[in-house]
């Protein structure tokens, strides 16, 4: 079967079109995929499903299926090669279909409203009806299985796909929110059931792996930080936004040592500190850019400047708030200054001549001194003194407009007016505190 006579419209974390992905897989099916926006649908996707204006919409010949479930059931129609995805026994077959409508309907709609929960009453009584579901899904394994792996028996079959899609995101649930739903006491069928079908082809190379979180606060440079780094290594992920006066439970948890953030996690592991995480990113992930630099003299430099950046240079900036003499802050002033021709030559030699620290791309020391540029704007418009000039540090100045026009990085930055209220309100709160 030709590609272009299969299509599947869709958008990657959906589990409704990574079931299509599934079945398409198990029946060495090549499609061809395409992205769509289910917040701003094409037009395309109205004309192939008027009707729901949805997505998955599997286009066979020119002709559009729409309905995960409906389209795994045509694929296993319409194309002989493979294994069955139903069962061959009409009953079998009932019962499959019944579980998966109550997957669909009654169970994984829970989810939804447990991240919605408002309150911890709400939250533990969702909770609970999800544990009470899965020990309905726990006793229809046991009867569809008959003793084998898979709902479908030795192969995996339609309750497999329908509720496996799912996985993914019961994993990210369980990071999220600290709780491990499927458990090896209360449900061992189904928590053996879980490894296996994420470990197959068909299903790992769809499945999202659970999801990547990162705890922060968005005006933090240091959490700002990380979404540089994730941004240019095109990584998805779910940003919590902590309150770091307030800790959260999870925080504490993910971070037992320093108690703070950024923290990402990664498959259920924690990683901390801000400039850590930047290099944890570089190394887990292949795909785009490299982040830091190849050769080993230019990798320390960089990490040596990304020191010097956060424990000498920026903490005079906290400093400066603090002064309650003129003197004092002619004083800090100038030491921020001389730290400015410091970065200036070391932005001369990093670069060598190109666009960046990192050369032609956006690399290490690009997000170490980049993350703090919002709060240096802001500094800027509370104290009425101009950081970055033309004459007396070029180089910086022309980086810092290059660096504000990059995708990965312009969508991050926090906007400097908004800060500059920020401060004045943390301000206004730390005066009012100690009068």
């Amino acid at each position: 079967m030709a590609m272009a006579s299969v299509q599947l419209l869709g958008e990657w974390p959906s589990p409704y079109v990574n079931r299509v992905q599934i079945a398409l897989n198990l029946k060495s099916i090549e499609f061809e995929f395409i992205q769509e926006n289910p917040y701003d649908k094409s037009e395309r996707l109205l004309k192939v499903n008027p009707v729901q204006k949805k997505i998955p919409v599997f286009i066979h010949d020119g002709k559009p299926i729409c309905e995960s479930l409906i389209i795994v059931e045509y694929i296993d129609d319409a194309w002989n090669n493979g294994p069955s995805i139903l069962p061959s026994n009409p009953h079998d077959r009932a019962l499959a279909r019944f579980w998966a409508a109550y997957i669909d309907d009654k169970w994984f709609p829970l989810y939804r409203e447990l991240r919605a929960a408002s309150t911890e009453e709400a939250r533990k009584e969702l909770i609970e009806r999800i544990f009470e579901g899965l020990v309905f899904l726990e006793e229809a394994f046991i009867k569809c299985s008959k003793g084998k792996p898979f709902f479908g028996g030795d192969n995996i079959g339609y309750l497999d796909i329908a509720l496996g899609c799912y996985m993914g995101w019961v994993k990210a649930t369980e990071v999220s929110i600290g709780v491990k739903f499927l458990d090896e006491f209360k449900t061992p069928g189904l928590a053996k059931w879980a490894e296996k079908i994420c470990s197959l082809n068909a299903f790992k190379e769809v499945v999202p792996e659970t999801q990547k979180l990162l705890l922060g606060a968005s005006r933090s440079p240091f959490v700002n930080r990380v979404q540089m780094a994730l941004n240019l290594k095109s990584i998805e992920y779910e940003f919590i936004e902590e309150n770091p006066h307030d800790k959260s439970e999870r925080l504490l948890k993910a971070n037992p040592v320093l108690k703070k953030i950024p923290v990402l996690i990664h498959d259920g592991k924690p990683i901390c500190e801000s400039l850590v995480i930047v290099q944890y990113i570089d190394e887990a992930w292949n795909n785009g850019p490299s982040i830091l630099p190849s050769d080993p003299q230019d990798r320390a430099l960089a990490r040596f400047w990304a020191a010097y950046i956060d424990d000498k240079w920026f903490p005079l900036y906290k400093e400066l708030r603090g002064v309650s003499t003129e003197e004092a802050r002619k004083e800090i002033l100038d030491k921020i200054f001389e730290g400015l021709m410091l970065l200036e030559e070391a932005f001369v030699k990093c670069s060598k001549g190109k666009p960046f620290f990192g050369g032609d791309s956006v690399g290490y020391l690009n997000i170490a001194l980049g993350c703090y540029m919002p709060w240096m704007k802001a500094v800027e418009v509370l104290i009425g003194v101009k950081w970055l000039d033309e004459i007396k540090n070029p180089g910086l100045a022309e980086w810092t407009e290059r660096l504000y026009s990059h995708n990965a990085i312009k969508d991050v930055m926090p906007e400097t007016q908004n800060l500059v209220e920020f401060y004045k309100m943390y301000q206004a709160k730390e005066i009012s505190t100690s009068v």
